[in-house]
């Protein structure tokens, strides 16, 4: 069963994006205005608004988006940037760039993941618990989305994503259950943007650490902004993209 998606766009630079935890394909549209000469590809991951339904591994989800993105370069925001992390890891040669945004190749900590598989599925029977909308309205009051703004529209397009779905999307894909991949990010041969917002502190270190593993790498830090760097400066965010597919 392939994954939902939309295009929008006739600009001669083709790119596919896939969105963050609790969010849609939605999520990118005002960001990807700032980009140049675009059409754009907008994926919902497994789990999340059309592909509600679809549960895959972070493996599985990486050959999905690969097939969706294949000759095009391939963005992905947080859960997304793992999901398109693996898509890259497993077909190197499908893409012909991958952007980072405020992603991770995992935790490399035996003790530490499996305490992250505990709490991601605590936090999964929250949401069980208590309804999208309750999770929603707790989820973005974390630090890590200090200083962020949610318009209603986005709150809405998050609540679309039912209780089973969000809690489904956490027990397969949490960052728990991700494989490090660290050891092999010297293997990927395309040219690579990783993008983090200067008020993510945990995100600057894992960003600059990748930038010194990954050959074809720019780093790209956004100020005043924080995990959600492309929602919270898009303008910013807009032009280094632009900046470095020029490059």
């Amino acid at each position: 069963m392939s994954l939902h998606y939309e295009s929008s766009g006739t600009g001669s630079r083709d790119l596919c994006f896939v969105h963050g935890f609790t969010q849609t394909g939605n999520s990118w549209k005002i960001p990807v205005q700032t980009i140049h000469d675009s059409t754009n590809t907008f994926v919902d991951a497994p789990d999340h608004g059309e592909s509600q339904g679809i549960s895959l591994s972070l493996e599985e989800s990486g050959e999905a988006i690969a097939d969706i993105a294949f000759g095009k370069v391939l963005v992905g925001y947080s859960m997304g940037a793992r999901m398109a992390l693996h898509a890259v890891m497993q077909h190197p040669q499908a893409m012909t760039g991958l952007v980072l945004v405020s992603g991770t190749p995992g935790i490399e900590d035996d003790s530490e993941r499996e305490s992250r598989v505990q709490s991601d599925d605590a936090l999964a029977t929250r949401i069980e618990q208590i309804g999208t909308s309750a999770f929603i309205n707790e989820w973005i009051q974390q630090p890590l989305f200090a200083k962020s703004a949610f318009s209603d529209a986005e709150i809405r397009d998050r609540n679309r994503n039912t209780p089973a779905s969000l809690a489904s999307s956490l027990r397969t894909c949490g960052t728990g259950q991700q494989q490090p991949l660290w050891s092999q990010l010297h293997e990927i041969r395309i040219p690579v943007l990783i993008v983090a917002g200067s008020r993510d502190e945990k995100f600057v270190a894992i960003a600059k650490r990748m930038k010194q593993l990954i050959p074809k790498s720019t780093l790209s830090i956004i100020d005043k902004a924080g995990h959600s760097a492309h929602l919270d400066q898009p303008t910013a965010f807009g032009e280094s993209v632009n900046a470095w597919l020029q490059s």
